[in-house]
């Protein structure tokens, strides 16, 4: 119980500061789609398709100066022929309208997380537009295919690319 009111009385604390408030300048929520195409011949590796799309949701933090951080997640369609698949991922970006950064997530597919995460290596451009931002990028993945037995190594790594729309600072 002293915990839970020590928690409140900070939190309280916090807020009546204006803490939280300039934490929230620059934050950003949006949404958009995401093409993902494998670069090696999965298709007559294991009967997969090498295209993939995405659904993607994005909340994005940037904060005076040149770093944004970002979380997304995508709902991948028909990954892996048949299967659906969930990927949380987070980037760290340099830059503001033209950008670069690097990112790191994982999938979810067929009711288990896979063993090992992708990285990504992001540029884009983010028009801002009002209110309204227009984020238009391309990535390149680097996937372990340990993940999977009937793919190989050179199967996974991908180009993507992807738009997204955001509201916010």
């Amino acid at each position: 119980m002293k915990r839970i009111a020590l928690i409140a009385i900070a939190a309280a604390t916090l807020a009546s500061s204006g803490i939280l408030d300039a934490a929230q300048c620059g934050s950003r929520i949006g949404g958009g789609l995401h093409y993902l195409r494998t670069l090696g011949d999965i298709k007559d590796a294991s009967g997969w398709d090498e295209n993939a799309v995405a659904i993607l949701g994005s909340y994005q933090y940037a904060p005076p100066g040149i770093l944004s951080i970002e979380g997304d997640v995508e709902w991948v369609i028909d990954y892996a022929g048949d299967k659906d698949m969930i990927e949380p991922q987070a980037w760290l970006l340099l830059g503001r309208m033209l950008y670069a950064g690097g990112g790191i997530g994982i999938g979810y597919i067929d009711g288990d997380w896979l063993d090992e995460p992708f990285y990504a290596l992001r540029a884009g451009v983010d028009l801002p537009l009002g209110s309204l931002h227009l984020d238009a990028f391309a990535t390149y993945r680097f996937q372990n295919s340990k993940v999977f037995d009937d793919v190989n190594q050179e199967d996974l790594d991908a180009i993507t690319f992807g738009a997204v729309v955001r509201f916010g600072d």
